[in-house]
């Protein structure tokens, strides 16, 4: 039997362990993975996978849409869906020819439903239409979160859930890197987050 409950259960201790002033997701990571079965570990690889720029072409995409994986085929199929949706909004903006070959060649065509929520698209074209660069930057780690969070909504004591976790925990490393305050918002609603999902979805601090 898979131990889940235990290791979401550990999750804010170990986390509130580094008080976010030297948060390391590969620590945090290294941990769980040790924790999980070889089927568990193999979906953790496939999310660090399709972290690499270098790996997302279309034969990566294909394969993550169809994954058994819900929360993997949601995650990447979302992810495709900033990428395209970007650059159409950069196409729109009076480039160059060759600029708009070079966003032609990023894009990416699959032959599979890529259709959005209802809302989304219109969130993504304010982001992709706001000047300042760090705060473009977090509207969309934003929308990121807020999509995890969706696409594990009935998701409690499973692998989905862990997933989730580690792919925002991604997100509060990079802005430990760019800017700490963001950081540690994000870092809070995490440890927030996974208080909830512990002690029942009607919970509070």
């Amino acid at each position: 039997m898979d131990n889940y409950h235990y290791i979401i259960a550990g999750l804010p201790e170990l986390i509130l362990n580094g008080e976010n002033k030297s948060f390391s997701y590969q620590t945090i990571k290294d941990e769980i993975f040790r924790q999980c079965s070889d089927k568990d570990k193999r979906l953790i690889e496939w999310l660090e996978f399709g972290t690499k720029d270098a790996n997302l072409n279309s034969h990566f995409y294909c394969a993550a849409l169809l994954h058994k994986n819900r929360f993997i085929s949601d995650y990447f199929k979302m992810d495709l869906q900033i990428r395209n949706k970007k650059v159409e909004f950069l196409s729109k903006g009076g480039k160059s020819k060759q600029d708009n070959q070079a966003l032609r060649e990023y894009k990416i065509n699959i032959n599979r439903d890529l259709d959005m929520e209802p809302g989304d698209e219109a969130r993504l074209q304010t982001v992709f239409a706001t000047n300042n660069i760090l705060e473009k930057e977090q509207m969309l780690d934003k929308y990121k979160w807020d999509k995890i969070n969706a696409f594990t909504v009935f998701n409690y004591f499973d692998i989905n859930k862990i997933l989730a976790f580690l792919a925002k925990a991604q997100l509060i490393e990079r802005w430990n890197k760019l800017d700490k305050n963001v950081g540690r918002e994000m870092f809070k609603k995490l440890v927030d987050e996974v208080r909830g999902t512990f002690k029942g979805i009607n919970y509070k601090e």
